[in-house]
């Protein structure tokens, strides 16, 4: 099991979508995975504006923003060389781009392709892409697309 945790503040909309996201998918067996609080963890999700300690985290999801240099970081967002991005988006699908070679946490070596995502709800960009983009970390089967709550 992997273990999850968040950046301190940032974006008050994406944290709770992304819980979701991820506790659903948890549940279903889509994803192994824990949200901790606090300590070290396999994945750590940075939203917009979000603070953390450099305490031997694992992978960083850096949603928004641009990763620290040494840092061992997936980039995700909406500029010119991110590496995880979005071609588009509606109110119940999304197609996720993935624009360079990313190593899940599982050791499986993601290659750049687009990845259809089905959105039960309308959501930000942003949270779209921090869900999607943590599920396939987290080692989600994206052969069949992605589905998030």
């Amino acid at each position: 099991m992997f273990s999850v945790s968040f950046g301190t503040g940032g974006s008050s909309r994406l944290q709770p979508y992304v819980k979701n996201c991820l506790k659903k998918a948890s549940r279903d067996g889509t994803i192994d995975a824990a949200i901790c609080s606090g300590g070290r963890a396999d994945l750590l999700i940075l939203s917009p504006g979000a603070s953390f300690r450099r305490d031997g985290n694992g992978l960083v999801l850096a949603v928004g923003q641009v990763p620290l240099p040494g840092m061992r970081a997936v980039s995700c967002g909406l500029r010119y060389g991110d590496d995880l991005t979005l071609s588009s988006i509606g109110a119940d699908s999304a197609m996720l781009a993935l624009q360079s070679d990313i190593p899940a946490l599982n050791g499986a070596l993601l290659e750049p392709q687009e990845i259809p995502v089905t959105l039960e709800a309308p959501a930000e960009p942003e949270a779209v892409l921090a869900a999607a983009g943590a599920m396939l970390l987290l080692g989600a089967d994206a052969s069949g697309g992605l589905r998030l709550p």
